[in-house]
């Protein structure tokens, strides 16, 4: 008598998994994880603009000086970008993940020793730091969590925690700049210690399952996606394409550097801007002089604009596609921006203040699944590196030009227009790319 085999497993990847998997109680706490995060780099960043016109007054400031503080954590999180994107594709995405955000937290809190304009810029470059690992890490760990037909979805979903940023950063200036009356200091201080509690949350989530079974991790990879789906995951079963060796260089190799180009060209045009328009938004609203609105009031609209802006970021890029969704917003904001400079009356300006947040955050929302989309696991932090590092690298121009602008002109319009163009010309780079909807994570 013949033994009778057993029956054998069929053998299914990472990305099949967790499609069969589908989304589940682990998803909802990482996207809740990284969003908290998320909230927290929107705020540090965009509180800088709130302190500038204080910084002003007690240094003597001109536009430039204050537009070199204001990009001096986007220059940080640029250099963080390019080092944590290698870095991440070499050692995996969880241990950079804990250590981004303690090190944002030391470096913002110490911000209030500051003494001097330089020494502002010093502790605002190194807290950037941190800043540009989690821009890095925190979208390429979340997408490889992901099912791929949620993935978009979700992706977007993260930016949504954006605005409570903004919200955040306007509440704490309000209290501590206007009420306590200039206590910039404290404020840097308050700003960090909810930080710490996110380090803590961070810590409950595992590395990369597509990451563990590419680095020949097979067993930890199926306990990483039984935790993922609920569901027990036999290492034996499961498929791990032979991966060769990489470098950064294959990047602009010929098979991607048009699609690297393309990219690239797409996130100078949001940095650029988004942080030229944002980080000097309080000083331009405060002195416009046009029209007796509160400042405070403007920028709590602005940041309630982004929640439907988002919102409509996270449906479209389903059902329409992540090119034509992010070329549309780009456009659209663009087009807003140069409305809210050429406004001759209150509702037009208060309307096109509203669509400048709605259609320029859901750009962001968009940018975030077609960047992870584009390019294979084993080159995903770097690429995400590169777009954030070139992105931050444009940003730090965009408010010292912006800053630039009003100093030559002595007005916000031209600077105002400027951020137009910018992201009108966005918009015409994206429609050179291919669509990803639908396309599995290679």
């Amino acid at each position: 008598m013949s033994a009778v085999a057993e029956p054998s497993v069929a053998a299914r990847d990472v990305e099949a998994v967790l499609r069969e998997g589908g989304f589940t109680s682990f998803h909802r706490r990482a996207v809740l994880v990284t969003g908290v995060a998320w909230t927290f780099v929107a705020m540090e960043i965009l509180l800088v603009g709130f302190t500038l016109p204080v910084f002003a007054a007690e240094w003597d400031l001109s536009g430039r000086a204050l537009g070199w503080i204001g990009a001096a954590a986007l220059a940080g999180s640029l250099v963080g970008a390019l080092v944590v994107g290698r870095t991440a594709d070499r050692i995996g995405r969880r241990r950079l993940f804990h250590l981004a955000i303690l090190w944002y937290a030391a470096f913002t809190a110490l911000t209030a020793l500051a003494w001097g304009p330089v020494s502002v810029f010093f502790f605002r470059f190194l807290a950037g730091l941190g800043i540009g690992g989690m821009l890095v890490v925190d979208p390429a760990l979340l997408s490889e969590y992901l099912p791929p037909q949620r993935r978009g979805r979700f992706l977007a979903f993260l930016d949504l925690f954006w605005p409570f940023g903004l919200l955040i950063a306007t509440g704490l200036s309000w209290l501590f700049l206007d009420v306590l009356e200039g206590e910039w200091r404290w404020l840097y201080v308050a700003a960090a210690f909810p930080a710490l509690f996110a380090w803590v949350a961070r810590r409950t989530l595992p590395e990369s399952p597509y990451y563990l079974a590419r680095s020949g991790r097979r067993e930890e990879a199926a306990e990483v996606l039984g935790e993922i789906t609920g569901r027990p995951v036999q290492a034996e079963a499961l498929a791990v394409p032979a991966e060769r060796q990489t470098s950064v260089l294959e990047l602009v190799s010929r098979r991607l550097r048009g699609t690297s180009a393309l990219i690239v060209l797409v996130w100078i045009a949001l940095n650029i801007s988004y942080y030229g328009l944002f980080l000097w938004l309080p000083t331009v609203l405060g002195e416009e002089g046009r029209y007796s609105l509160n400042v405070y009031v403007l920028l709590t609209l602005i940041a309630l604009a982004q929640f439907p802006g988002y919102a409509a970021a996270i449906w479209l890029v389903e059902a329409w596609g992540r090119r034509s969704t992010l070329a549309t917003f780009l456009a659209l904001g663009g087009a807003s921006a140069l409305t809210f400079a050429l406004a001759d009356s209150t509702p037009v300006y208060v309307a096109a203040l509203f669509f400048v947040g709605f259609f320029n955050l859901g750009a962001w929302g968009a940018v975030y699944p077609y960047t992870s989309e584009l390019f294979p696991t084993r080159l995903r932090g770097s690429a995400f590196g590169l777009v954030e590092g070139f992105g931050k690298g444009a940003a730090i121009g965009g408010p010292y030009l912006f800053g630039y602008l009003i100093d030559v002109t002595g007005d916000t319009v031209w600077s105002l227009a400027f951020v137009a163009l910018v992201m009108i010309a966005g918009a015409a780079v994206t429609l050179l790319g291919r669509e990803t909807r639908g396309a599995a994570l290679a």
